[in-house]
């Protein structure tokens, strides 16, 4: 009896014991994620510099100072936060790691009594090897001789030539892409589908038909070659398209395809209208306009008047449009991330910088050096 009132009392003693036991404190709230940093313009520039130009301010930003001289040829990687740049007449290939402002690593192309000039670079999916194209002069004793181009198979972390070919791989021959997820290849072929590549074997894994109608009396698309998320969907493109009148093959209209890459197949065909046509259409990254620059130098070049016309992404409706005469080799080079400006650019080193809203000039803008190539829009 007594052993049993004594196992009734300890019982109804842990209930409070159990009741003290500490408890675990309130979980922190969640830290809030970091803002985007805005988006930023890259560019080559003379004499020897990559440099970051902020379109919110409208300054440069920062400027990288390359090792071998002026560029030659400026390629975005993959990963979009180097650039393989082309430099020492044409010799080396310097790459430049945004995030680390600085060169990061310096491959040299040069070989004994041969001038070599690398005229292009294109990476391979996976990033560990390029396809490198040379031109080649011998030396010899009295004249040089040209000789053959040659493309390299390049080992980038062993910096060195994995085998010398003739000719690019004819799959990849009409231009290839990598991805947007980084794993394989996109080729356009001759009939305008895409093609999916494997890039180990070269072989064709799968094909996404972009030719067959999709509806009775829809004339032939044509798709651009320009993503508008730029990469940032690794499931999906979406590109500017034109479809021509299946009657009147001198007419088209355009809108734009999503092209779904997990399924392989277009997802949404959007037709607008009638196009801007022009020579350079540019996108703003982060809003939904679209700007294009038309029209010609006229009669004995008195007029050099040239048509930048804004429109809208969601309708490809024309929003407005202004004439303004610019240098000759000028044309439109970027649009500010947000829509809010455009840049006209070429044959000298200024920004010529125009609003969207009122299509009034804003500003000229004088850089340090000439711009090269292509005006790069990249996270900040």
């Amino acid at each position: 009896m007594h052993r049993h009132c004594c196992a009734i009392l300890l019982s109804l003693l842990a209930v409070p014991l159990r009741a003290q036991e500490p408890q675990a404190p309130p979980s922190a709230p969640a830290a809030k994620p970091a803002a985007a940093k805005p988006a930023q313009f890259w560019f080559g520039s003379y004499p020897d510099f990559m440099v970051q130009f902020d379109p919110q301010r409208d300054e440069v930003a920062r400027k990288i100072k390359l090792q071998n001289g002026m560029p030659w040829g400026v390629n975005l990687l993959a990963d979009k936060r180097r650039f393989a740049v082309v430099t020492d007449q044409q010799k080396k290939i310097e790459v430049v790691d945004i995030d680390a402002g600085a060169v990061t690593s310096v491959h040299d192309f040069a070989e004994n009594d041969v001038i070599v000039r690398v005229r292009s670079v294109m990476e391979i999916p996976g990033g560990t090897q390029w396809y490198v194209r040379t031109d080649r002069i011998k030396k010899l004793p009295d004249r040089y001789e040209f000789e053959p181009s040659q493309y390299l198979l390049y080992d980038v972390v062993q910096k060195k030539v994995v085998r010398k070919l003739r000719r690019l791989p004819q799959i990849l021959a009409r231009g290839a892409r990598i991805s947007p997820d980084g794993q394989t290849w996109h080729v356009f072929d001759r009939d305008g589908n895409l093609l999916v590549v494997d890039p180990k074997t070269l072989k064709e894994t799968s094909k996404i038909d972009l030719t067959t109608p999709r509806f009775a009396g829809q004339g032939r698309l044509s798709i651009g070659r320009t993503d508008l998320f730029a990469g940032r969907d690794p499931k999906k493109y979406r590109m500017l398209c034109t479809l021509s009148d299946p009657v009147q093959h001198n007419r088209s209209s355009w809108g734009y395809v999503d092209i779904d890459l997990e399924h392989n197949t277009i997802s949404d065909l959007v037709e607008w209208g009638q196009g801007p046509g022009g020579f350079g259409t540019y996108v703003a990254r982060d809003a939904k306009i679209a700007a294009a620059m038309t029209g010609s130098f006229g009669d004995g070049d008195r007029d050099r008047k040239l048509t930048i016309q804004l429109y809208e992404l969601d309708t490809g409706k024309k929003l407005r449009e202004f004439r303004e005469e610019f240098r000759p080799r000028q044309s439109l080079s970027a649009i500010a991330p947000d829509g809010s400006k455009l840049y006209v650019a070429g044959a000298g080193s200024d920004f010529q910088v125009f609003d969207c809203t009122t299509l009034q000039k804003l500003k000229t803008i004088e850089l340090d050096g000439e711009i090269y190539g292509q005006v790069y829009v990249l996270d900040g």
